[in-house]
């Protein structure tokens, strides 16, 4: 009688130990991947692509959902007000840290609120200019600001974005102000540098390509610690006199809302590692212009850390808002 209580009960304990997995890979409904821009842009592509080899990596559909606005509190926003089962993923990056940080009312703190799971890739920004600019190095960018004080033009898809940090970031250690031009999208950012009406423009590297390939813009730098293997002859910021050191890659990674059973979402973050070593998945995000970067959710926290102490201090620096 003992024997046989002895073996339920162990039983019993194994069954509640995989239940999370269990009831993450076998059930019915499909999981949600929350991204807070619109279909078609850079994140949304990357997300995609994840979410389709993810989906067969847990055995459970991953339905991308696009939730726009609020610089993606939007889709942050769902996340946090939804279960905390697992089932609702949200695809972020550094407006996840930076946009709270520049807009209180945002009310989200992304240690309490969430569970980093796992990073997905990173990408440079790329420092754009027409291609019929006169300036032809960062260096000359630089000189035409000092001569002539917020007079050289920036464009970016809007405060707060990763491409307003980095020509935040640019101004103050090149001890310049940069004329900032926000936007409500890259969109509108790539039709006014196109038409010469910026002096230059902080791109995605995935969206600065095309025009690069069509000879329509020159690449100064980009932001990533090394070069860009889709722009071998572009030199990292780290290369640049005045800029050694300086880096700000943009980074992409899935979160679960925090509460989330720690076995299913470490199933979730081996599974989103598993699905980065696909080498399909490998060369489509780098047609995107992104290199797949796996980390696990606690190496993934600790990096995002790190970004958040750099972030803070750009705010800091150039006391940007957008509240």
């Amino acid at each position: 009688m003992f024997r046989g209580n002895f073996f339920t009960a162990l039983a019993t304990v194994a069954a509640l130990t995989t239940m999370p997995l269990d009831a993450l890979a076998q059930s019915s409904g499909p999981m949600t991947l929350l991204v807070g821009y619109s279909a078609g842009g850079s994140a949304d592509y990357a997300a995609r692509v994840v979410a389709s080899e993810l989906s067969k990596k847990l055995g459970r559909s991953v339905i991308v959902e696009n939730a726009t606005g609020g610089s993606g509190m939007i889709a942050l926003q769902k996340l946090v007000n939804g279960k905390a089962d697992g089932a609702t993923l949200y695809y972020g990056g550094h407006d996840t840290v930076a946009v709270p940080m520049l807009n209180k009312s945002v009310g989200i703190d992304w240690k309490e609120a969430t569970l980093p799971v796992g990073r997905t890739a990173l990408t440079s920004m790329a420092i754009a200019v027409p291609s019929d600019s006169p300036y032809k190095t960062l260096a000359d960018l630089v000189a035409a600001a000092k001569a002539s004080p917020e007079s050289v033009t920036y464009g970016t898809p809007g405060i707060g974005t990763a491409q307003h940090f980095v020509g935040e970031m640019i101004s103050h250690r090149a001890g310049v102000k940069l004329l900032h031009a926000p936007y409500r999208g890259g969109a509108q950012v790539s039709n006014d540098i196109l038409a010469g009406l910026l002096n230059s423009a902080v791109f995605t590297t995935s969206t600065a390509l095309p025009f690069v390939k069509e000879g329509k813009v020159r690449v100064l730098a980009v932001t990533s610690a090394e070069r860009s293997a889709a722009l071998p002859e572009v030199p990292a910021l780290t290369e640049i006199e005045g800029f050694n050191g300086l880096a700000l890659p943009l980074w992409q990674g899935i979160f679960v809302k925090a509460g989330t059973d720690t076995a299913a979402a470490k199933a979730i973050s081996d599974a989103i590692a598993a699905s980065l070593e696909n080498e399909d998945v490998k060369k489509r995000l780098a047609d995107g212009g992104f290199v797949a970067s796996p980390l696990p959710m606690g190496d993934f926290t600790g990096f995002i850390e790190k970004q958040a102490e750099v972030y803070g201090q750009i705010v800091q620096d150039s006391a940007i808002s957008i509240e």
